[in-house]
């Protein structure tokens, strides 16, 4: 019997959070690692932003679980976003050859942060492809 709750047999997401598809530009730090050397860099770019993580694209291959440090360049204000986030998973897309890695935001986020991602992506598409405004950005 199929257990309705789950979210691959219904291909519904159990999401605190709702997703927003946008292209940030960033880099990243990872902070720890028992076999690596302490401070690693690299260059990313976003897939999709919530209030609780981001979905990521690089070239490189992220151990998970490790803690990485984000600074995310914003088109919508004159400063980065310094994040802290936990990879919890990391694919290779076979297309274009990058990894996917999906982070969750750990710690203390800045005040402003829910209306940056607001502001990052105040249109979604509806179920039908339509585009329409999100509640979150009427506000």
């Amino acid at each position: 019997m199929m257990d309705v709750n789950d979210e691959h047999a219904t291909g519904i997401e159990k999401r605190r959070y709702q997703r927003f598809r946008c292209s940030l530009k960033m880099t990243f730090t990872i902070l720890s690692s028992a076999d690596t050397t302490p401070f690693e860099y690299g260059v990313a770019s976003s897939k999709d932003l919530s209030e609780a993580g981001v979905c990521i694209f690089t070239e490189h291959n992220i151990r998970v679980p490790i803690l990485m440090q984000l600074n995310i360049s914003l088109p919508v204000r004159p400063f980065h976003l310094l994040v802290l986030a936990k990879a919890l998973r990391c694919t290779r897309n076979e297309t274009s050859g990058l990894y996917e890695v999906g982070l969750k935001f750990v710690g203390i986020l800045p005040p402003e942060f829910k209306r940056l991602v607001r502001d990052l992506a105040p249109v979604v598409e509806s179920e039908s492809g339509e585009s329409v405004q999100s509640p979150e950005s009427e506000a």
